[in-house]
């Protein structure tokens, strides 16, 4: 059964002031919160680097990066996304451009509230005001409150929309962005709130500890990465990838496997992070039989992009957002596959508390999430400002400067990861000569950080450029949209 558009075909005008506040917090945050990141790999080969300046030192600017890039740009930067194509998808306009306003205003200070406190501790035992120091649970409650709101408010905007569009079937990006949002809105909520409770006179305690409390804290700093970011990035490759192809999905039946098994599995992976650790045999073999499981969706949505791209291999010459797209799906499966055997007994006794980890979690973050927000952007930004992109080769300067960036990143922290886990293996060795072993790799992690961070400010300024560039009086890079808007092809026969 085809998709039957309505009666009348209107041009509709999409304003997307959302989508640009989205994008360009998202923007500001990715370069500076990057910065960040590459002083923490740059401390690991000049310990002394801002040594007396407190807000710089090591345990501060850590978690400030980490969390500021998930929840300052991932966030901002796929809700932005979603303002774009959800309106196409559905043939109508945003359901409120101001609501899609406050949502990036209300999550982007709750990050940066909590990024003061993060490089700024308060002399104080108020949990209200005070950091949790918990891997990802850093953030103080004020910055949640802010920060869920924003999603809350966004999540009815895209819903409000989606419950307006103008013809009944839904294309499978819908379904991962509605997805993307509920999940980010259940998972946020028990990662940051179980674990703290009021009693009767509003003074706030902390309701977990010991395996209960790292049990949930691997939950929640896990289920981020699985049901917050990655299908946020799979709803944006469903949507671009055939958009920029100009070629037909290879697979709608796989993209529902795909979305559903993903939020069957993912939430009970978390529990790999503490292999060996405080945690019942039982839970810790559970962790791992789902780990392994991950490979269904996973490789359905890596099956569905590669055999969307057959026969059109000859594009990536020419087709810069084609580049990002192609280099995240086969990141993904890198990461994805990484992720499953290091939940094994016999891999973790080596990977575990190692650079390993540090490795897997940025080619997760960046390799595979950011570029295709990446590739994204660079296909949406002319059609959203309404003008040609700045340049075509800075866009193609940092595609090479991200990939090869992650790239040696990752093989350097994967190598000194296992490296460092034979190297413990051995009692005879002193710990410091281990340290010592490190830093040629942590040489090379320096180096791939700062050819990512130097890709981030070559995006932001192409965007930049782009967006205030004199717009064309014949209103190059508008897209035009009819009702309902384009979709990606599907085969012939298949809904959408």
């Amino acid at each position: 059964m085809q998709m039957q558009p309505p009666a009348e075909v209107e041009k509709i005008h999409h304003k997307d002031e959302a989508a640009k506040w989205f994008i360009t917090v998202a923007l500001i945050n990715l370069v500076v919160f990057g910065f960040f990141g590459l002083v923490t790999a740059i401390k690991f080969v000049f310990p002394g680097l801002f040594n007396g300046i407190d807000w710089m030192s090591w345990g501060r600017i850590r978690p400030t990066h980490y969390e500021g890039v998930t929840f300052g740009w991932i966030v901002p930067i796929t809700y932005g996304l979603f303002c774009y194509y959800v309106p196409r998808l559905c043939g109508t306009t945003l359901y409120k451009e101001n609501l899609g306003k406050w949502s990036a205003v209300l999550i982007t200070s709750g990050v940066w509230l909590a990024s003061f406190f993060l490089l700024n501790p308060m002399n104080t035992t108020n949990p209200w005001l005070m950091t949790k120091a918990k891997e990802w649970q850093d953030y103080d409650v004020p910055a949640n409150i802010l920060i869920l709101s924003g999603v809350l408010i966004n999540g009815y905007n895209i819903f409000r929309t989606v419950a307006a569009r103008r013809y009944r079937q839904m294309y499978v990006a819908l379904w991962y962005t509605m997805g993307t949002i509920l999940w980010t809105s259940f998972v946020y909520t028990i990662g940051n709130w179980p674990s703290q409770q009021l009693d009767q006179t509003f003074h706030l305690h902390v309701g977990f500890a010991g395996s209960n409390d790292a049990n949930v804290n691997w939950f929640y700093g896990h289920v981020i990465v699985g049901l917050v970011a990655t299908p946020g990035a799979l709803a944006i490759a469903y949507y671009f990838l055939p958009k920029v192809l100009n070629a037909p999905l290879y697979s709608h039946r796989l993209s529902i496997i795909g979305f559903w098994t993903l939020g069957t599995v993912y939430m009970w992976v978390g529990a790999h992070h503490l292999i060996y650790g405080p945690l019942p045999y039982w839970l810790q073999t559970v962790a791992i039989i789902f780990s392994f499981l991950l490979f269904i969706p996973v490789y359905a949505a890596v099956t569905n992009f590669l055999g969307t791209t057959r026969g059109e291999w000859h594009q990536l010459r020419y087709n810069i957002p084609l580049k990002f797209f192609i280099a995240a799906t086969i990141n993904y499966a890198i990461v994805s596959s990484q992720g499953s055997f290091q939940a094994l007994y016999v891999v973790s006794a080596y990977t575990h508390f190692t650079d390993h980890t540090i490795g897997h979690s940025h080619l997760a973050l960046y390799g595979f999430v950011s570029l295709f927000s990446y590739g994204a952007l660079f296909y949406a930004a002319p059609r959203i400002w309404r003008r040609p992109l700045y340049s075509e080769g800075m866009a193609d300067w940092c595609f090479w400067l991200s990939f090869l960036g992650i790239t040696i990143y990752l093989i350097s922290m994967t190598a000194s990861g296992f490296y460092q886990g034979w190297l413990w293996s051995n009692p005879n060795i002193p710990f410091i000569d281990t340290v010592k072993a490190m830093v040629p790799f942590w040489h090379a992690r320096a180096g791939g950080g700062a050819m990512m961070v130097a890709g981030m400010i070559l995006l932001a300024f192409n965007i930049y450029k782009t967006a205030t560039s004199p717009a064309p009086e014949t209103g190059e890079g508008d897209e035009g949209t009819a009702a309902p808007a384009p979709q990606p092809a599907l085969p012939a026969g298949q809904t959408a």
